[in-house]
């Protein structure tokens, strides 16, 4: 100290302190991060559009999916042909171009919805393609949001969707209904058929699971999530479904505008909740769910309302999501903790607190040292996770992402 005088000392220390403090490492820690995740994550068909997304995402506790085209492909065909017995003898004493009943039901049934473009009606008019059966046009057409649909075909008033529209039009469906309960405790979607207000049939309808979608949910379970499935198809058919696929929670029969609320419900109570669909229908939700994930094969409205975009059509990406957000947000802290640790020990040994007790002071040399060495840690901590690998990969999952397991049949929903 002598050389340099009380001022020179003083000065040097200052110097030190401030070459010491840098911030670089805190300035480092988290974008770092943010951004070595982002572009892991990018790696296996996942892409977060914030930093936020990320963080939200490493604290999810329920999963919320949609059903049609989300756990399953979203290409329902009919399976069954139900015809009530006194309609079917009102038609056989009638003449008509198909003799049989079921065919002449779902002929029907198609010209009804020949111009809905609801996935069931669209699965009943490929049903009735597939038959060779002429379909025209109805005289008339009208959408029962979320219930069915009601059109004049033929001189004939034909009311088609489910037990809750029939109830409200006063169709007694009372005959069938254990044919109807039958078809729905096999996970199958049940359409009501009236004509003329009298009860003249069942359309069962069923869609395929993809084939990773059981996998997803064990993994999801694997990692201590809830899962829950949403869906419009009443209670027996989706706890059938739900079964399938081993997930927790069914919130059934629930109406396309209905499903934000449902996610609302779920927050309210204490849930960090991530909603994943893929439909125009699904777009409130994904906006109210903390995280919302849109796969990538969805609606463009869907894409832009999520938060995680899954590019492939494999659920297994949301497991990717969420090991590449715990991964991502542990390097962060691990980050931090070092720059905490640098700056706890670094700043009082510049500042010269040891001095009187060891005669030694860092040089601004070496502070400027530390600062750069402090950089290169968290850089170095940061450049690991170009090394992880998500469980599901780890296990040799194939890149295409197509699947070596058998589809099953499960219900076409009648609300999604």
């Amino acid at each position: 100290m002598g050389e340099i005088g009380v001022f020179g000392f003083s000065l040097l220390l200052s110097v030190t302190v401030l070459v010491i403090s840098c911030p670089c490492a805190v300035g480092l820690a988290t974008p770092s991060a943010i951004m070595a995740g982002t572009g892991k994550a990018a790696e296996h068909g996942v892409l977060f559009k914030t930093a936020e997304a990320i963080e939200n995402t490493s604290k999810l506790q329920t999963i919320v999916f949609d059903k049609t085209g989300t756990l399953t492909k979203g290409e329902p065909s009919v399976t069954d042909t139900v015809v009530s017995g006194q309609w079917a003898w009102a038609v056989d004493d009638q003449t008509t171009p198909y003799p049989p009943v079921a065919d002449y039901l779902l002929r029907i049934a198609a010209i009804t919805e020949k111009n809905s473009e609801h996935p069931l009606g669209e699965a009943i008019v490929r049903g009735a393609d597939a038959r060779g059966l002429t379909l025209t046009d109805a005289e008339s057409f009208n959408s029962i949001p979320g219930h069915g649909v009601e059109a004049r075909v033929e001189g004939h008033v034909v009311l088609l969707g489910n037990r809750k529209l029939m109830r409200e039009r006063g169709v007694d469906f009372s005959g069938l209904m254990s044919q109807a309960e039958r078809l729905e405790g096999d996970g199958k979607t049940v359409m009501f058929v009236a004509v003329d207000s009298q009860p003249a049939g069942l359309i069962a309808v069923a869609d395929t699971l993809k084939e990773y979608s059981t996998e997803a949910i064990q993994r999801l379970h694997k990692l201590g999530l809830e899962v829950a499935m949403i869906t419009g198809d009443n209670r027996r058919t989706a706890e059938a479904i739900a079964r399938q696929v081993g997930i927790d929670r069914v919130l059934a029969e629930v109406l396309p505008q209905d499903k934000a609320e449902e996610v609302k419900k779920l927050q309210a109570s204490g849930k960090k909740v991530a909603m994943v669909g893929d439909g125009v229908n699904d777009a409130p939700a994904l906006a109210q769910a903390e995280v919302g994930m849109a796969i990538g094969s969805g609606t463009d409205v869907a894409k832009e309302t999520g938060d995680v975009i899954l590019i492939k059509d494999d659920i297994r990406d949301v497991v990717v999501a969420l090991e590449v957000a715990k991964a991502t947000m542990r390097k962060v802290k691990q980050n931090l903790f070092w720059a905490f640790v640098y700056n706890t020990l670094g700043i009082p040994l510049g500042a010269g607190l040891f001095y009187p007790f060891v005669s030694v002071i860092i040089s601004p040399e070496l502070a400027g040292l530390m600062m750069a060495i402090s950089s290169v840690t968290v850089t170095l901590n940061t450049l690991l996770l170009k090394g992880f690998k998500p469980s599901a990969w780890r296990e040799n999952r194939p890149q295409t992402g197509r699947g070596q397991g058998q589809p099953q049949l499960v219900a076409a929903a009648s609300g999604d």
